[in-house]
Formats: structure tokens, sequence, C-alpha cells
């Protein structure tokens, strides 16, 4: 019998709700009695990165995904003791400890990251998020300003040059992996968890 922990992988594009939707999935999930430990693909961006194309920090070249596969092969076999993070305001790198609990399901969520995941790591389920461009919009500019402190005119015009150019090119692609869609803000998580369960 395989005792690897199963990782299943939410992606989709920008403030499509993936990070919401992690969370709610690992309270649907606990209530059922397992144990999942969350992973961002956001916390492997590269602390060094330095735009040099077309898509500045909305290219898949923008993350870690080295140290993405490493942690993620480590989780797998439960001898992560702790977890990368970084932060969008200062783009440093740092880390965190992981509870002593044990896990027995990975979620790890992310625009960038899961391209590189489905071709080096087992996954047992994609799951890949469709919101409507206008409310992901509206989303990205207000968590931008508010949580990431962005002027609103830089705001703008990443998401018009760089965003929506990215997720043509890198996050779009990922539907084809998908074994489940899920649409808007209001998902559906029975068919996500009768998946998992």
């Amino acid at each position: 019998m395989d005792q690897c922990v199963p990782i299943v992988c939410i992606c989709g594009p920008s403030a499509a709700g993936k990070t919401t939707l992690a969370a709610r999935l690992a309270d649907q999930l606990r209530a059922r009695g397992r144990h999942p430990l969350l992973i961002s693909c956001d916390d492997y961006y590269r602390c060094t990165w330095s735009p040099n194309s077309s898509y500045a920090f909305d290219t898949v070249d923008a993350i870690d995904t080295d140290q993405l596969r490493l942690q993620l092969s480590a989780a797998r076999y439960r001898q992560l003791n702790s977890l990368r993070s970084y932060d969008m305001r200062s783009r440093k790198v740092g880390s965190k400890l992981l509870k002593q609990e044990m896990y027995d399901l990975v979620l790890v969520e992310g625009s960038y990251g899961p391209q590189h995941l489905l071709e080096a790591v087992p996954i047992a389920l994609v799951v890949y998020i469709e919101t409507p461009l206008l409310l992901r919009l509206m989303k990205r500019l207000w968590r931008d300003v508010r949580d990431r402190h962005r002027p609103v005119s830089y705001v703008i015009r990443q998401m018009l040059r760089e965003m929506l150019p990215g997720e043509r090119r890198f996050i779009h692609p990922l539907k084809r992996h998908a074994d489940v869609v899920v649409r808007g803000y209001n998902w559906d998580l029975e068919s996500v968890l009768n998946r998992i369960v």
C-alpha cells in the first residue's frame, strides 16, 4: 500500500479564489476527519527575481520551482518540517515551522508553479477554477491596493500588460489537465470533496 500523502492541486487565474477555495476545502476536510496541509505557490516567488520578460512576475519563471518541488516531495513522505514563505510587499523570503501534527493530504494552490508540478510530482487531483474576468480584475485591484499597498495606476497597468498575457500563456492551458472545473466564487465543494474522500 502506498504510504505517500496525496497531493491535490488547485490552480486557475489570478484572483479566481484559489486561496479561499483551498481554505474552505481544508475546513470541510477537517470536519470529515482529514488533516490537510496547505501550500501556496505564491510563497515560492524568487527573492532575487528581476523581471526580464514582458510578463514580469506573471510567469512560471518567477517561481522557484526547484524549491517548490523539493518541499512538495518532502511533504509527500511526511518529511517536511518547515514551509517557505514570501512577503508580497517586501518581496522577502522566510520560512515557518510546521506544527508537529501529522497531515494526511496536501492542498497546493497557485497560478504559477502548477505548470511544473504536473510533470514532476504525482498529483492525485487537479482542480481548476474559472471566475469571470471582471470579478477577478476588481478583486485583484482591491487586494493589491489594500493589502500590498500598490498604487491603483500601477495595478491596472500591470493587469493589462502582464497579468492577462501571462494568464493566456501559462495558466489557461492548465485547464486541459483538470479533473474538476469549478466556476465562480460560489463553488460546489461537494464535487471536489467527493473526489478527494
